[in-house]
C-alpha cells in the first residue's frame, strides 16, 4: 500500500481532496472532473450514487437524495438543532433509540441509513476517485472537522472513514487547516496572532493561532456547528414560502419536490446577490394553475433577513478573543475561509470589527481547508515525495493532566508541554475492605492539591473483585491522541473489567494568560503545596492504618476482646474526614494515639496488609 497521505475536507455541502506532492499542492479532481464533490447520496432501487450526479438526480426525486448529513453526525434525534433542520430536509428522518436515521422508501424496499453510513458512502466515493487520479491505492488521510465537534461527532467521522477504507492519521480542525493553507501559500513572515473566520455551508468556526517563524501554535478555538450557508438559504426559502402563501394561497412545504427546487433556487439567488444588488427568484410551473412566479429580491433585503445570523458570528469572534485574553488590536492578520465568506456584508462586518483591517481572502475559499489538510498530511507522511519543511504545527499539552488520590493529592500523569500523542500509566489500589468501586477525578493544572486544579471529569469503575484493603489493583491509562481526545481508562487487574471516559481536550480550551497564571500560581505556592503534600501523606497513612487495622480486628475475631482499639480506629477515621492542612498537628496527634494503641496488637497477632 502506498505511503501517500491525502487531505480531505468532508464538508456539509461539498467535499474536497488535496495532496502535497513534490513541493506542490494539488486539488484532486473527481471522476466527473469537478474540483469539489457535492456531499450528496442518491438511492436507486438496487444501489446508490454519490456526488454531482446524485445532486442532479435529487432535483427530480428529492425523497431519494440525501444531503447536509454532516448536520446530523453524532447528534441525538431530540437535539433541538436536529429538530430545526428536519423542517427543511425533503427526505425522511426517523427516531431509532434517539438516533436520527434517514429512511428512503423505494418501490420494493425501505432503506434505513445512519449518518455514519452516509458519510462512509461519500468518503468511499472520494477514495475511489483519488485512487483513479493518482493511479495507486490510497488508504491514509487527514480529515478536517469543525473545531467544535464533540467526542461523538469526531468518533462517527473516524468510524465512517474506517468503513470507507481510510486510516485517519489526524482529525484536523477546519480553521486550523485554513490557516495552514494561508501561511503556506503566502509565505508570510508576519509573526504574531492570526484569526481565521471560517464560514462554510453548515458550520462556523473561529481559530486564533500564534506564529513564530515556522512554528504555528493553536491558541484558541470557538464556533457553532449549526451556522452556515444553508441557514442563509433557509431564510430565503422562508421568505418565498411566505410570499407564495400570501399572494398565491399556496404552501410549497407540503410538496417535497417543489421544496427541493426552491432550495436550489434560493442557493443560487444567494450567490447572485454576492455579485449583484438585486435579482429575481423565478419559479416555472411551481404554483398550480400558474405558469411562472417572479419574486424580486434585493441584496439589502437578504442582508436584513440574515442580520441576526451575521451578528451571531461576530459574537462568537468576540467570545473567542475574550477567552484567550486578546484585544482586537492584537490580531495581525484576519483570514477568511469557507464559501459563505463571499457574502459582501460578512466581509464588511469583519473588516469594520477589526477597525477597517484588510482581510486576507483565498482565491478559492472552498478549497483552502482541503489544502491545509494536505499540508498536515504531508507533515505526517513517510513518503519522501511529500516532504515539507517550511511549516510546523506545535501541539502539546498546555498544562499537566492527572488524577487525585483518596486524600486529594494530584498524581501528575502527563506533564505540561508534553508533545502529543502521549500515553501514561499508573496504578491504584483499593482503600477499603471488599471495596466495590473506585472513582477517579481527572484534573488539569500544576497544584499538588488536586482540588485547586481544573476539574475535567470523573471516571468510576464498579464491581471490583472483593479483596482485603489495598489488595485489589486498578491500572489507570491516560492518553491524549492526535485528534485532541483525552481518554482515561481504568482496568482492574484481576477481573480485567474496564471502564473509560473520553473528553475533547484541545490546546484552544485555555488562553495563554490562563496557562501563564496557572503556572505562576503553582510557582508562587510551591511552599504551600509542599506543606499540603506533607499533611496529605500523614493523613493518608493514618487513614490506611486505621482501615487495615479494623480489617484485621474483624478478620481475626478480635473486635470484642479489643473493642477500645477497634473503636479508636473508627473514631479517628470519622474525625479525619473534617481535618485539612491547617489541622496537621491534630492529625499527627491522632496518629500517635492510634499507633500507641494498635501497634502492640499488630505485632502480637501478625496483622496482614498493614501500610
Amino acid at each position: 500500500m502506498s505511503e501517500t497521505v491525502i487531505g480531505i475536507d468532508l464538508g456539509t455541502t461539498n467535499s474536497c481532496v488535496c495532496v502535497h506532492l513534490n513541493n506542490k499542492l494539488k486539488i484532486l479532481e473527481n471522476k466527473e472532473g469537478g474540483r469539489t464533490t457535492p456531499s450528496y447520496v442518491f438511492f436507486t432501487e438496487h444501489s446508490f450514487i454519490v456526488g454531482q450526479y446524485a445532486k442532479r438526480m435529487a432535483d427530480a426525486k428529492p425523497e431519494y437524495g440525501i444531503y447536509e448529513i454532516k448536520r446530523l453526525v453524532g447528534r441525538k434525534y431530540d437535539d433541538p438543532y436536529v429538530k430545526k433542520n428536519l423542517n427543511y430536509l425533503p427526505f425522511k428522518v426517523t427516531n431509532i433509540s434517539n438516533e436520527p436515521v434517514v429512511v428512503v422508501q423505494t418501490k420494493n424496499q425501505v432503506l434505513k441509513k445512519s449518518p455514519q453510513e452516509l458519510c462512509a458512502y461519500i468518503l468511499g466515493k472520494i477514495k475511489s476517485d483519488v485512487e483513479a487520479k493518482l493511479g495507486h491505492p490510497v488508504d491514509k488521510a487527514v480529515i478536517t472537522v469543525p473545531a467544535y465537534f464533540n467526542i461523538a461527532q469526531r468518533e462517527v467521522t473516524l468510524a465512517a472513514a474506517q468503513t470507507a477504507g481510510f486510516s485517519v492519521l489526524k482529525l484536523l480542525n477546519e480553521p486550523t487547516a485554513a490557516a495552514l493553507s494561508y501561511y503556506y501559500e503566502n509565505k508570510s513572515n508576519v509573526d504574531g496572532y492570526s484569526l481565521v473566520y471560517d464560514l462554510g455551508g453548515g458550520t462556523f468556526d473561529v481559530a486564533i493561532l500564534q506564529r513564530s517563524g515556522s512554528d504555528i501554535t493553536i491558541v484558541g478555538v470557538d464556533g457553532e456547528t449549526h451556522l452556515g450557508g444553508h441557514d442563509f438559504d433557509n431564510l430565503l426559502v422562508e421568505h418565498v414560502c411566505q410570499v407564495l402563501i400570501n399572494q398565491h394561497n399556496y404552501n410549497p412545504k407540503n410538496d417535497r419536490r417543489n421544496m427541493r427546487r426552491l432550495n436550489n433556487e434560493c442557493e443560487e439567488v444567494k450567490k447572485i446577490l454576492s455579485e449583484a444588488e438585486e435579482t429575481n427568484i423565478i419559479l416555472n410551473a411551481f404554483v398550480p394553475n400558474q405558469n411562472t412566479v417572479d419574486i424580486p429580491i434585493t441584496r439589502a433585503q437578504f442582508e436584513a433577513k440574515a442580520e441576526q445570523l451575521f451578528q451571531k458570528t461576530i459574537e462568537i469572534v468576540t467570545r473567542c478573543l475574550e477567552k484567550v485574553s486578546l484585544e482586537k488590536s492584537d490580531i495581525k492578520e484576519v483570514i477568511l475561509s469557507g464559501g459563505s465568506t463571499r457574502i459582501p456584508k460578512i466581509q464588511s462586518l469583519i473588516s469594520a470589527y477589526f477597525g477597517g483591517k484588510i482581510l486576507n481572502k483565498f482565491i478559492n475559499p472552498d478549497e483552502c481547508v482541503a489544502e491545509g489538510a494536505a499540508i498536515q498530511a504531508a507533515l505526517l507522511s513517510k513518503d519522501p515525495a511529500q516532504a515539507i519543511s517550511q511549516i510546523k504545527i506545535t501541539d502539546v499539552t498546555p498544562l499537566s493532566l492527572g488524577i487525585a488520590d483518596f486524600v486529594d493529592v494530584m498524581t501528575f500523569m502527563i506533564k505540561r508541554n508534553t508533545p502529543i500523542p502521549v500515553t501514561r500509566t499508573t496504578n491504584r489500589v483499593t482503600v477499603y475492605n471488599n471495596q466495590a468501586n473506585m472513582s477517579f477525578h481527572i484534573y488539569e493544572g500544576e497544584r499538588l492539591d488536586a482540588k485547586k486544579n481544573y476539574f475535567l471529569g470523573r471516571l468510576e469503575i464498579t464491581d471490583l473483585t472483593p479483596a482485603p484493603p489495598g489488595q485489589c489493583s486498578v491500572t489507570v491509562v491516560m492518553t491524549v491522541d492526535q485528534n485532541g481526545i483525552l481518554t482515561v481508562k481504568a482496568t482492574e487487574t484481576v477481573s480485567n473489567r474496564t471502564k473509560d471516559l473520553k473528553i475533547v481536550y484541545t490546546r484552544g480550551s485555555r488562553s495563554d494568560s490562563d496557562i501563564k497564571s496557572v503556572v505562576v500560581e503553582a510557582e508562587e505556592n510551591k511552599k504551600e503545596d509542599e506543606l499540603f503534600k506533607q499533611f496529605a501523606e500523614v493523613k493518608g497513612y493514618v487513614v490506611k492504618y486505621c482501615i487495615r487495622a479494623m480489617y484485621n480486628f474483624e478478620n481475626k475475631g478480635l473486635v470484642a476482646t479489643h473493642k477500645d482499639a477497634y473503636d479508636k480506629c473508627n473514631d479517628v477515621l470519622n474525625r479525619l474526614k473534617d481535618l485539612d492542612v491547617d489541622d496537621e498537628k491534630e492529625v499527627k496527634k491522632l496518629k500517635v494515639e492510634v499507633l500507641a494503641l494498635c501497634q502492640p496488637l499488630q505485632k502480637k497477632y501478625a496483622f496482614k496488609h498493614m501500610p
